[in-house]
């Protein structure tokens, strides 16, 4: 006799089959059309780097939602991006951004900082909230089976902050010990003196951390003040890479956001759509005499340009030929058939406004003027002389071969999805990006060095043992104590 459950099995088949049959002899039942399926809520786009698609959807209160499923081992990273970054931060109070997502993790209404802790470790994930000058970002990472409470966690953290005083007093010390801690540093003192000389009082002008001075200034009052007006539906964006499906990130999110309604005042301010048209900078150089340092840390450039202007990527070949990599010719000539530094490399810092192009080097102190003179002379000829067809060919080859690398985690994907929808690049980014650089020539590259490059407004600031440099304060040059 058979086992009851194989006799179950066989009865059922036996049924199945018998329906199959009489439904084949019988005549057919009038229905009326098909209803069409409701319209997705998605724009969807190929990523044929990871056989995959992108997917975007808008919240009725305009919060943005992009994903890219990738269910290959069941984690999911995400990242919650706020347009309110350092270049938001109040007339004469930089670090406002920054100090506001420091306090982001220090209680919500319903958790204090230690619950906070506490129910992020439970998930075994991790959640961490920092200020950029475009953007603050709160990033998430976690198995999928505790993605809805991580998730909840940090949504809650953005939507329900209390900024304890105790809290905003420990992360000002905080704050101000480590703008102290900058001022022994060359890096630090190089790189925003040059971003205050080119920049001023504009959005990138200081550094997201802030200044001493600025710091200093910042009430709790500011911090929420801050929070009020620039934390905004309209102006964040969610993406999710991994263990995920489109439809169940949609739902997560309106859970958590649906309900959230934007401020009744202020609005999100367009990036300039020429920021070309401002002047040049007169050539200077400022001085930052450091006895203790032994080399010497030089930067300098010019204002450059926004990430989504058309020429970016005729920039981005030129300067991969020019500076951007250890073949490029400031490398091979200044470093290695010169041996006049420790490390060289150009760039441009393109983002939602147009930062700067600039040149960075570290050398023995004595070797500073001519590490300067040969750098000048390189950016001419860059700007000058045309650049060869095998450059621009094996450049636009080695920048392809680099894009995979930049999907290649779930971390990554999640980042570079927020970074797409804040400069706006668009969901075609995945075949737009390498399409864009196999149309660069070598015209194209001469053309944006000519608009570019301009060595003779060059801001140049160097710190360091300023006597062992040799350099001289000429009249023009900024020394700076």
């Amino acid at each position: 006799m058979k086992p009851e459950h194989q006799t179950r099995i066989s009865l059922a088949l036996a049924a199945a089959l018998l329906l199959s049959g009489c439904a084949d002899t019988s005549p057919a039942t009038p229905s009326g059309p098909t209803p069409a399926p409701p319209p997705s809520p998605f724009e969807t786009r190929d990523v044929p780097v990871i056989h995959s698609h992108v997917y975007q959807a808008t919240l009725s209160n305009g919060l943005v939602v992009v994903v890219i499923p990738r269910p290959v081992v069941p984690v999911v990273s995400f990242r919650i991006g706020i347009l309110a970054g350092s270049s938001r931060d109040p007339a004469g109070k930089g670090g406002v951004a920054d100090l506001t997502a420091s306090l982001l993790n220090r209680g919500t209404s319903t958790r204090d900082a230690l619950t906070l802790f506490r129910q992020i470790d439970e998930t075994g994930g991790n959640l961490e909230a920092a200020a950029g000058r475009d953007m603050t970002t709160v990033s998430g990472k976690v198995l999928t089976s505790d993605l809805t409470s991580l998730f909840g966690i940090a949504s809650d953290m953005v939507l329900h902050p209390v900024f304890p005083e105790k809290e905003f007093r420990h992360n000002l010390l905080q704050a101000r010990a480590g703008l102290m801690d900058e001022k022994d540093h060359a890096g630090p003192v190089a790189r925003n003196l040059f971003y205050k000389t080119l920049y001023g009082d504009g959005p990138y002008g200081h550094p997201s951390s802030g200044t001493l001075r600025s710091v200093s200034r910042i009430t709790l009052q500011d911090i929420r003040t801050f929070y009020q007006k620039e934390y905004r539906p309209d102006r964040t964006i969610v993406t999710f890479a991994g263990d995920i499906t489109p439809e169940k990130a949609l739902k997560l999110v309106k859970s958590v956001f649906g309900s959230w309604s934007p401020a009744a005042t202020s609005s999100l301010q367009p990036s300039p759509k020429a920021d070309g048209t401002k002047p040049l900078p007169s050539l200077k150089t400022i001085l930052v005499n450091r006895p203790q340092f032994a080399q010497a840390m030089v930067m300098m450039g010019t204002p450059g340009i926004r990430r989504n202007d058309p020429a970016f990527y005729s920039a981005l070949v030129m300067n991969e030929i020019l500076g951007g990599t250890t073949t490029s010719r400031l490398n091979h000539v200044v470093r290695q058939k010169n041996g006049l530094v420790y490390y060289i490399y150009s760039g441009f810092d393109a983002e939602r406004h147009a930062g700067p192009f600039f040149i960075v080097f570290q050398t023995f102190a004595p070797n500073t003027p001519k590490v300067i003179a040969l750098s000048q002379k390189l950016l001419r000829d860059m700007k000058t002389k045309p650049v060869t067809d095998k450059e621009v060919e094996t450049t636009r080859n080695n920048i392809l071969g680099q894009f995979p690398f930049r999907v290649d985690t779930d971390d990554r994907i999640a980042s570079l999805l927020l970074y797409i929808e804040a400069y706006d690049l668009g969901l075609g980014y995945f075949t737009d990006y390498p399409e864009r650089v196999r149309e660069v020539t070598p015209r194209s590259v001469q053309e944006a060095a000519s608009n570019l490059l301009h060595p003779g407004h060059l801001v140049t600031v160097v710190v360091g043992p300023i006597p062992k440099t040799g350099m001289r304060p000429n009249g023009k040059d900024i020394v700076v104590q």
